[in-house]
């Protein structure tokens, strides 16, 4: 008897011992993993902003292939969500949610464990002289954690980096292949027109108004991208996301548009040139590959989706330019996204 007291205090000294070293252990955890893919930052960005594409490099995927499965909201861009169940201890239960989109920059998502917490995950894709880095990390804090997890889970911190950052290279390495398959597509095999709903964030826009004709765009949208340029070096404003032009009104010989770029932060308009927010909400957009005069066939493919859809546009169009024609002199590959905000 006088044994087993002793063992059960010196147990009741040990765990008084971990809870107290726990206090002065780190409370946060950080895990990053990089690779560079010989693909587009537009193909990269593509396998983790459309939920569905994770089914092909996911690790955890991979670990269960009878793992159940369910999506929720738009299919890409934020408020995008899937719920994930396993049986398999390593996999769990829980759903992830985009939080947040800069296009073809940056991505936020937030992860629920079931009864285990709340992580933040976030992905960045940086152009490379050979393709596109992408930066894959993952924080927690023991936000949501049950009070009895507290203190294990400052040690698991410890230990956070060589336990999930093995899961991180593999999924990174499946990403790269897929994305690397994907970018060997010729623009013939590759789908020009893709419809579908999805949520927009709010975004920061400087922008410049203008009335121009069809024979006359191009240098007009020149000239207005410069006028914007000029004005964000003057106030020390950056470039947060691709360029767009939001389209009031459209007619072969009176186009009433407004050239925008979106900011880092908000700033005080001069003259012509007007600083606003975009407002978030629900829309459908258009990711269309090809020259930019052939977009009035996405246009007219968008009408169509919306009426066969029942869907009802409550503002006016806009399109993002996500490929620098800069960069890229292939029209063919090209991509533009169309948006037309909805009910």
């Amino acid at each position: 008897m006088k044994i087993i007291k002793k063992i059960l205090k010196w147990i009741g000294i040990l765990i008084l011992l971990l809870i107290l070293v726990s206090f002065f252990l780190p409370s946060r955890s950080h895990v990053e993993r990089s690779i560079v893919m010989n693909a587009s930052t537009e193909i990269a960005f593509a396998q983790v902003n459309t939920l569905k594409n994770w089914e092909k490099w996911s690790p955890w995927h991979h670990i269960d292939t009878a793992m159940q499965l369910s999506y929720d909201g738009p299919e890409s861009g934020p408020n995008a969500k899937y719920n994930w169940k396993s049986e398999n201890p390593n996999v769990g239960e829980g759903s992830l949610t985009i939080v947040s989109v800069v296009p073809n920059d940056s991505i936020h998502c937030k992860m629920e464990f079931t009864g285990m917490g709340i992580s933040y995950s976030s992905y960045k894709f940086r152009k490379e002289e050979n393709g596109t880095k992408v930066t894959w990390a993952m924080d927690g804090d023991g936000e949501g954690m049950p009070w009895y997890w507290k203190v294990p889970s400052k040690y698991m911190c410890l230990f956070m980096d060589k336990m999930v950052g093995p899961d991180f290279e593999k999924g990174l390495n499946s990403m790269k292949e897929v994305a690397e398959k994907a970018a060997t597509e010729t623009p013939a095999t590759k789908t020009e027109l893709v419809i579908e709903a999805t949520t927009t964030t709010a975004q920061t826009i400087a922008s410049y108004r203008m009335m121009t004709s069809e024979k006359t765009i191009s240098g007009d949208i020149g000239n207005s991208y410069a006028r914007i340029g000029m004005f964000m070096k003057k106030n020390k404003l950056n470039q947060n996301g691709a360029v767009l032009a939001i389209y009031h009104s459209y007619d072969a010989t009176k186009i009433d548009m407004e050239c925008a770029v979106q900011l880092d932060k908000t700033a005080k308009g001069e003259g012509e040139i007007k600083v606003s927010e975009m407002k978030a909400g629900n829309a459908v957009v258009a990711h269309y590959y090809g020259a930019y005069e052939k977009t009035n066939t996405a246009h007219d493919a968008l009408h169509k989706w919306i009426g066969d859809n029942k869907k009802k546009i409550i503002g006016d169009p806009w399109e993002v330019y996500v490929t620098d024609p800069m960069n890229e002199k292939d029209t063919a590959k090209w991509l533009t996204e169309i948006y037309y905000p909805v009910e």
